[in-house]
């Protein structure tokens, strides 16, 4: 046992809510030995998270280990006094959160929140430090996360970083003292591909360079292949398979591993569908559209510069399209959809919808009834103090004009996206992210629409909820005649559901074409380097990806949200 560096033996896990018991982990058990790579995996709502956070010390009041242990070098955690307990985060255990957004306090500099964690670490390890010198050691573990302007990220505020730096700091947050286990929940969730390959290739070599033992918590197959010595397949709060990560990714052996492994879309292969045959007709043409940003001037300080968002872009989409929108976050795809749907005026540039200019103000209701928008969140989208029902009468009475009876028209769109008649009288709080994704689908298709803007559907949300959301968005492309302008980063997902992709690289269109050409002969190095970052569950998909010219390291293909913005 000498060579176990952490156990988990048997945990049982409660929470108590309203009165009730309701039990999340059953008997489980898992070991992490000194500069070993885990990996736990599962669903959302398998108990991931929870078995991360009781490692940690940072359970919910609600929650109760009922039974079982966790071992430390040989040592119970569990008995140990609070405050010995907490004097282990940052010396033992770090814990790298999921959500990079939600875990700064947006009105707190990310400075603010380094000095308070580095104050936390020195004041439990009884460590005497100046300020000074608490300072240059953030600004040495800043660049060791490869962050090359620490002073500057330092000064900044969460929200004028990328998605990809606020990553970085949060790793950085968890070395801020020695530590001897990294543990990683979601370190890519949301991030595009060539962001996400970056993260994994820094835990990866921070394990390395720091000996430290990682456990990784994730949903994404692919990533364990590249990140995890060793996996761990939990299904409802059980352990159900365990293995290494080769062997899991070549033979999974459980039925719950095997159905996760085929609702993985595959980067090459056979496909699962017939291609999709468009009519031929064009329903939107955008012709040299640009949109500028800026210059903004505010009061005792610097104007910003102008930022081009989309810099003469032309494309079209014909009626019946499953058209992909592909690049990293910041390449201007978000944009674009925006400007399409009436909610962004161009600089320069027109957007046509069979036949009729889209322009932003009242004019835009005329189209309404046309094109509707799917969010990226829809835990975001969707209000709160609204049911499920609300949320759908609303476009039904004020876009579609419907006059009939509104429960039973409500019954019926419940009924399209899968979802029984009792969701109507739920809140959003009450549903999964699949189940409030379907909903936000029932609302766009309440008004009626031709076209549906995708914006990211799938980012959030686990393999198995995403391959049930694509197959949804399949057969409502058949059986309604729908046109579907889908962005997304994962290349994988867009190369077994799209017909056409464009990839965008800084507000330009640098290649365009069917799906199958840019998958198998991309022209660009750009769209090569994209494909390359994608993590493939075999040697043989990986071989099969396309030799990029350029790496993206290369300054020309440096992802344009990664730049820093001053305000």
């Amino acid at each position: 046992m000498s060579n176990i560096l952490l156990e988990i033996d048997r945990l049982n896990l409660s929470f108590h809510r309203y009165g009730r018991q309701y039990q999340i982990l059953h008997d489980v058990s898992l070991t992490l030995a000194p500069g070993e790579r885990v990996a736990l995996i599962g669903e959302s709502g398998s108990g991931k998270t929870v078995t991360g956070k009781a490692l940690i010390g940072a359970l919910p009041a609600a929650a109760h280990i009922t039974s079982g242990d966790i071992r430390l070098e040989g040592k119970s955690v569990l008995t140990l006094p609070a405050a010995a307990r907490e004097a282990l985060k940052g010396s033992k255990m770090s814990m790298i959160q999921q959500d990079p957004l939600t875990s700064f306090n947006p009105v707190f500099r990310i400075g603010t929140h380094l000095e308070d964690v580095m104050r936390f670490v020195v004041r439990q390890q009884q460590i005497r430090m100046s300020q000074a010198q608490r300072r240059e050691h953030i600004y040495a573990v800043l660049r060791k996360v490869r962050l090359t302007d620490p002073q500057r990220i330092f000064r900044a505020y969460p929200w004028q970083l990328s998605g990809g730096m606020r990553q970085r700091v949060l790793i950085a947050m968890a070395l801020l003292h020695p530590t001897r286990i990294l543990i990683a929940d979601e370190p890519g969730t949301a991030l595009d591909v060539t962001t996400q390959a970056e993260i994994n290739s820094l835990i990866n070599r921070l394990v390395e360079e720091e000996q430290l033992s990682l456990l990784l918590i994730t949903h994404n197959l692919g990533v364990v292949r590249q990140c995890a010595d060793r996996v761990y397949v939990m299904q409802q709060g059980r352990i159900v398979e365990q293995t290494t990560a080769a062997a899991l990714c070549s033979r999974p052996s459980h039925p719950y591993t095997q159905r996760l492994f085929r609702a993985v879309p595959r980067l090459y292969g056979d496909k699962a569908k017939a291609p999709i045959l468009p009519t031929g007709e064009d329903c939107i043409a955008i012709d040299h559209a640009v949109k500028r940003f800026g210059p903004e001037t505010r009061w005792l300080r610097k104007p910003t510069a102008p930022v081009l968002a989309l810099n003469n872009v032309s494309l079209r989409i014909q009626r019946g399209d499953i058209f992909g929108l592909a690049g990293e976050s910041g390449s201007g795809k978000t944009t674009l959809a925006r400007a399409l749907m009436g909610l962004l005026p161009l600089s320069e540039g027109t957007i046509t919808l069979d036949g009729q200019r889209i322009e932003t103000g009242i004019k835009t209701a005329i189209m309404r009834k046309k094109i509707q928008l799917v969010h990226q969140n829809p835990a975001m989208s969707l209000n709160p103090k609204r049911t499920v029902g609300d949320a759908l009468r609303v476009p039904l009475k004020y876009i579609a004009g419907y006059r009939g009876d509104l429960t039973e028209r409500v019954r019926q769109l419940l009924i399209q996206v899968e979802l029984p008649m009792e969701y109507a009288d739920m809140y959003p709080n009450s549903l999964s992210g699949g189940q409030k994704q379907r909903v936000a689908i029932a609302r766009a298709l309440a008004a009626e629409p031709e076209i549906l803007v995708l914006d990211e559907p799938t980012s959030a949300l686990d393999v198995s909820v995403q391959s049930s959301v694509i197959t949804l968005l399949e057969r409502l492309h058949r059986e309604l005649g729908l046109t579907y302008l889908f962005i997304s980063h994962d290349l994988s997902l867009m190369r077994n559901f799209c017909n056409r992709v464009a990839v965008m690289l800084k507000g330009e269109l640098v290649e365009t074409g069917a799906t199958d050409r840019i998958f198998l002969a991309p022209r660009h190095a750009y769209t090569q380097a994209l494909l390359q970052a994608i993590p493939v569950l075999s040697e043989e998909e990986e071989r099969q990806k396309p030799l990029s010219g350029q790496t993206l390291s290369n300054p020309e293909l440096t992802t344009p949200a990664a730049v820093f913005h001053p305000h």
